[in-house]
């Protein structure tokens, strides 16, 4: 059992990675299609999306609580 801790650990620990702010999607969503996922949802990915919103300048931003992600095909 014990051999089993780092391998959880490192999982957890990347997809706590993948929930980053990434300030250079504000401007890739003006040509991609974005959403906006809730911070706190779990691996994999789970959770309702929520239309991305939009700053007077044309950058992307969500509500707080969600990070942008690019939208999955």
């Amino acid at each position: 059992m014990p051999k089993a801790i780092p391998p959880i650990a490192a999982l957890m620990l990347l997809a706590g990675c993948a929930l980053e702010e990434k300030p250079e999607l504000a401007l890739a969503c003006q040509v991609t299609k974005c959403v906006c996922m809730p911070v706190q949802a779990s691996y994999p990915l789970k959770g309702e999306p929520v239309p991305v919103q939009w700053k007077s300048n044309g950058d992307a931003y969500c509500p707080e609580g969600y990070v942008l992600r690019r939208a999955e095909k």
